[in-house]
This record gives C-alpha cells, structure tokens and sequence, in this order.
C-alpha cells in the first residue's frame, strides 16, 4: 500500500508540475514577492473541535485581507487545495518540510506563510506566522497578534501590515484604505464562513467526480452556510461573494 501511494503521489505530482510551469513562470517574471499560504495549525485548549474549520477559513481569510495589497502576489486557496487533493495529503504531510517546499515550488511561490491559532481563555485568540524561504525551508521572519474574539478582522489586517514589511513591500495609501475597509464583525461568523468552505470544496471535488447531484446538495449546504456567515459577521464581504458564487454553480448543475 505505501509503495502504491509514493507511485500515485509521484504519478501526481508530474501531471501538476506539467499544469504549474506555465503559472510558476508567470508568477517568477511579474513580481518575486509571490506567496503561498498554506492551512493553519489549530492548537486550541477550548472549543478545539469547533474552531478546527478555521485551519482552512484562516487560511482563506489572510489571503483575502493579502490580496488587497498591490506589492503582493497571493497564490488562491483553490489552487492549493487541488494540490492538497490530487496528492492525498493529510495534516502530517503538511507540516512535512519536503513536502510544503515542493508545494511551494509547484505553486510557484518564492516565500511560503505558515500559521497557527489558539483560542485562548477569557475570550482570547492568538494567531502565530511564520515566512518561510521556498527553496531553503528558513525561517525569514515570524509575527503574531492577540486579540479579542470580535478583533478578529483586525488582527488579520495587523498581521497582514507585519508581513507586507518583512516582505520589504512598501503599502500606499490606497491599500491601507483597501485594508481597513472591513470591519470586524461577530467571530461566530468567520467560523461559520470557515465550515461553508468544506462544503464549497467538497462540492468541487464531487463535480470533478461526475457526481452532479451530490455537488450540488453540496453547494447548497455552502450557499446556506455563507448567506448565514454574511449575516453573522455583520456584513463580512466575502461570504456574501461566495453565496451568490454557490448559486451559479447550482444554476449550472440544474
């Protein structure tokens, strides 16, 4: 069984370097500050199992608040996650540095972001990054913010400002404006945006699998989940995006 999986992995990972090349080349030529995120580590001691979907949600979110920034490339998460998906890997290859490195360079990302969140006591959550040199696997520089639960948002915009200048990206004005535009809202609903995206991604891959029926019951869970989030979060932009991204799916699959 091992043996069929390293032959699957390796069978794998030559048909996405052949898909890579053309966007590695792109991303290396247009701008050296490329930048993978990957999922998030959830080392909570209270309400673990709850917050577990924010190991992805996390993810998806610091690339959002990423992408706001002109001096910044971001990988997208669903570029990620087919890597993740058409190599098998679980949560212990993912923190594997052979592993990450050759995700990184598929992904054509010259610097890899690595995180992990503790909700702490007294309503308290800690986030922890760490930039991570692609081909060599070093440590270039490691931020953190703690906050109240409903700072959420904020800590995220702190952390991505941290980032932008250990990446010697200077920001104007327009993207701190850019930024600072969301505003927090209720955690409850980052969470719930965080659980919507399992069902999107479960919904992508059973469409892939032909299996339109099952894809669209699960665009549906998604749709629900985001329309929910965007509601909760008091108007968190994206989920609203998403909503109405799951109802295009669903139309298309009818």
């Amino acid at each position: 069984m091992k043996q069929q999986r390293i032959l699957f992995g390796m069978a794998a990972l030559c048909a996405l370097l052949v898909n890579s090349i053309m966007f590695v080349q792109t991303a290396q030529a247009s701008d050296p500050k490329t930048i993978a995120v990957l999922y998030f580590e959830n080392n909570s001691v209270v309400d673990k199992d709850k917050l577990d979907p924010l190991k992805k949600g996390l993810a998806d979110m610091m690339i959002t608040e990423m992408t706001k920034i002109k001096g910044i490339r971001v990988v997208e998460r669903q570029r990620i996650q087919s890597i993740i998906e058409e190599l098998n890997l679980n949560e212990t290859d993912m923190v594997d540095k052979s592993t990450t490195q050759q995700m990184g360079k598929l992904l054509g990302a010259r610097v890899m972001l690595f995180g992990g969140f503790s909700n702490l006591f007294n309503d308290k959550l800690r986030i922890d990054v760490r930039i991570v040199r692609t081909e060599t696997g070093e440590t270039l520089k490691a931020e953190e913010e703690t906050g109240e639960l409903d700072e959420f948002l904020t800590m995220l915009q702190s952390l991505v400002k941290k980032i932008a200048a250990d990446l010697d990206v200077k920001m104007t004005s327009e993207d701190e404006d850019r930024l600072e535009a969301s505003k927090d809202g209720n955690f409850n609903g980052y969470v719930i945006y965080a659980q919507a995206l399992n069902f999107e991604d479960k919904g992508k891959k059973l469409e892939k699998q032909g299996k339109k029926s099952e894809a669209k019951s699960a665009y549906e869970s998604a749709r629900s989940m985001y329309q929910k989030a965007w509601d909760e979060s008091d108007g968190y932009e994206p989920a609203k995006q998403k909503a109405d991204e799951m109802a295009s799916l669903i139309a298309k699959l009818k």
